[in-house]
């Protein structure tokens, strides 16, 4: 028989400041967080302290008085409010015997799954999940991504055994030494939200907190943040929200096909209906009709917090997509922008040099510093704010990770850190510098309210200023080439902005690149304005003004090698001055894609590759290749095959351009002693590959 650390009667008790949960006689006491790290020793530890983030537009139009946060749960480790439950959920079952000869068995759908899939990853325990077949596919493909091995179970055998969860106690008795694991059962599920999730919300607000949304499915959220309002919160209203019962599961992540005993707990001011239908038309994201339903009641001065469960990733292909509205005929009509170049056009549009920086920066011979800079600097923020005036003051602070599994298993002795740009508000490292460009362009009176930003990029600079515009209010259109994923074009829309496709093959100077087609769009629409990331000095002043104090800030300077992926250059320019600065010990190592001319501008013709984001055909004027002290190339298989062992291995949901400099980092590390220091930066995260 396995093994079962879940049970059925739950009782609440308070224990001193905090609580402990007895479930079938086991008693499970609350834990306090201690303070974050500078750096973290895997990727769980990063998981938590997730941002409120103050809605601005929504309340103004629907003349709301009270202040609407939103708890952006996305925030955590695989992008969820789940993965703080299956870490607390394995971490009460390893109390309770759960060992590494164990194989655990879980019954999961959604978010759920991927948490407990990354869970299991970092702790290197074997991991079978039990799914419904209906489950979307790019959840599966994160989960298998992430090692776990998945049994299907399709209607007829839920018919049979009446759910999943008893079709999953079937298959863990058929394997030896199974761990039979059921979140939904398990009372350390609400009490990871009791210890993280509420304490969170109450230290963000100073106790100002008046009411609570919650989406419920399992309802472990909700009973948790219910519970901690009823002993810290007095006069507090958690509310949970749910999809009626009538209408097709087009949010899966408020759907399931058991009521779980965690539900039945008595906690909370009431539960509300929501029509999945009206959530999609009138925001595509389900947060902003639950601030509508309730927060209008409340007075001025009021303060509503919302729990946003998850992002967008689970349903790029899902209510994301205009066509998929369509085709559940959720509307009969998507306001879909296109635009197209005009065929003829003056030549003159088409007279730019990429290659040379828009103003100056130059180092100051006495000093050796980088102060000579027609740009004024920008000060380092330490860290991001618990309570942000909007989703942009996200994009700063993230987390630098140890690497524990690939440097072992690669025979490595000394310490290898990876920068996960992935956690930035829009997903990648670009999100740095669309803000910064945006707001350089605000300060010299280039860009006014009711212009177009016009880009020519690979797809996240696209997703950062696609982000930063639909916050500010400005247009936005995206010129890529065809190679570039679908996700990141769906991203985008879903952002507002217009995406204009260009052939793969067009070289950068022909007026059907994507940089040709961005300069003359960019003479025929009205307000437009091209921002350039090739050029722009906010792109590599972003990286030297915060990415690059972050890392010496949690590191205390110990750096003795940075490996940093070039692209426009901005990123691996910019953090080398910082750190050609104050380490001038620390040797900068660039890497550079097997087809592409970045390392070597004389080797001839560039030649096709499939990694996105990195490589390029000229050399920006964004990239300072004397900053740089060594080059590497990477192949195709070589990155890929380096990002799949980070997610599998590390847990860390990176895209393909993170494998080409963690792959390059471990060639550097090979043979360093072990008080050394490597650092790799990760430029964004798999939502956009899978």
């Amino acid at each position: 028989m396995p093994a079962n650390v879940n049970g059925g009667e739950t009782v609440w008790q308070k224990s001193g400041d905090g609580c402990c949960v007895v479930q079938d006689g086991q008693r499970i006491d609350s834990v306090h967080a201690g303070p974050r790290p500078k750096w973290f020793n895997n990727i769980l530890e990063a998981n938590g302290n997730t941002p409120l983030s103050k809605l601005n537009k929504i309340p103004q139009e629907k003349s709301l008085k009270c202040n609407i946060y939103v708890k952006l749960e996305y925030f955590n480790v695989s992008g969820s409010t789940e993965d703080r439950a299956a870490l607390r959920v394995i971490q009460v079952a390893e109390a309770n015997g759960l060992t590494s000869k164990h194989t655990v068995v879980a019954p999961a759908s959604g978010n759920v799954a991927v948490s407990i899939a990354l869970v299991c990853a970092v702790k290197d325990y074997k991991c079978v999940l039990v799914i419904p077949e209906l489950l979307s596919q790019d959840i599966m493909t994160v989960v298998v991504a992430l090692g776990a091995e998945v049994v299907l179970v399709n209607c007829d055998k839920i018919a049979t055994h009446g759910s999943h969860y008893n079709y999953a106690k079937i298959i863990a008795q058929g394997i030896e030494n199974s761990y039979f694991l059921d979140e939904s059962q398990s009372a350390a599920n609400p009490l990871a939200h009791y210890e993280t999730t509420a304490v969170e919300i109450d230290c963000a607000l100073n106790k100002k907190v008046d009411m609570i949304v919650v989406p419920m499915r399992t309802g472990a959220a909700f009973t948790g943040i219910a519970k901690y309002a009823e002993q810290h919160l007095p006069g507090t209203k958690v509310y949970g929200v749910r999809c009626e019962d009538d209408v097709f599961p087009a949010v899966p992540e408020l759907t399931t096909d058991e009521k779980p005993a965690i539900s039945s707990l008595t906690a909370g001011d009431g539960v509300v209906s929501v029509c999945p239908k009206e959530a999609f038309l009138l925001t595509r994201r389900l947060i902003k009709e639950e601030g509508l339903l309730l927060g209008e009641q409340l007075p001025q001065g009021s303060n509503v917090v919302v729990v946003a469960a998850d992002g967008i990733r689970n349903y790029l292909n899902h209510f994301i997509d205009d066509q998929w509205l369509l085709k559940n005929k959720i509307t009969d009509k998507v306001d879909k922008k296109t635009i197209v170049p005009k065929e003829t056009f003056d030549p003159k549009v088409l007279i730019y040099d990429p290659t040379t920086l828009a103003g100056e920066w130059k180092q100051d011979e006495t000093t050796k510093k980088w102060s000579i800079c027609s740009t004024k600097f920008k000060p380092f923020r330490t860290e991001r704010p618990s309570v942000m005036t909007s989703v942009l003051e996200g994009i700063r602070n993230t987390p630098l990770v140890k690497l524990q599994k690939l440097p072992k298993d690669n025979g490595i002795k000394c310490n290898m850190f990876v920068k996960c740009e992935y956690f930035n508000a829009g997903g990648s490292t670009k999100d740095r510098i669309a803000a910064r460009m945006v707001e350089l362009a605000e300060e010299d009176g280039r860009l006014k309210p009711g212009m177009t930003l016009i880009e020519p990029t690979s797809g996240n600079t696209g997703i950062g200023l696609s982000l930063v515009a639909a916050v500010k209010g400005y247009g936005c259109v995206i010129c890529m080439p065809q190679k570039m994923s679908k996700e990141k074009a769906i991203t985008m829309e879903a952002l507002g902005s217009v995406i204009v496709r260009t052939p793969n093959e067009a070289a950068y100077d022909s007026p059907d690149s994507h940089m040709g087609v961005a300069l003359r769009l960019q003479n025929e629409i009205p307000g437009g304005i091209m921002l350039d990331q090739y050029r722009n000095m906010g792109n590599p002043l972003a990286h030297y003004e915060q990415t690059a104090e972050e890392i010496i800030a949690a590191l205390d300077g110990k750096i003795d090698y940075l490996v940093i992926g070039a692209g426009t250059g901005g990123t691996v320019s910019g953090i080398s001055k910082k750190i050609k600065e104050k380490v001038p010990g620390c040797v900068i190592v660039g890497v550079d894609p097997e087809g592409s001319l970045l390392a070597d501008p004389h080797q001839g013709e560039a030649a096709f590759y499939e990694v996105e984001g990195v490589g390029y055909d000229f050399i920006p004027g964004t990239l300072d290749r004397s900053v740089i002290d060594r080059w590497l190339k990477s192949s195709d298989k070589e990155s890929f095959e380096t990002a799949r062992d980070l997610i599998r291995k590390e847990g860390i949901l990176c895209g393909g351009s993170s494998g080409s400099s963690v792959h390059a980092a471990l060639e550097v590390a090979r043979g360093l002693p072990a008080d050394k220091n490597v650092v790799a930066i990760l430029p964004d995260g798999v939502r956009n590959y899978l």
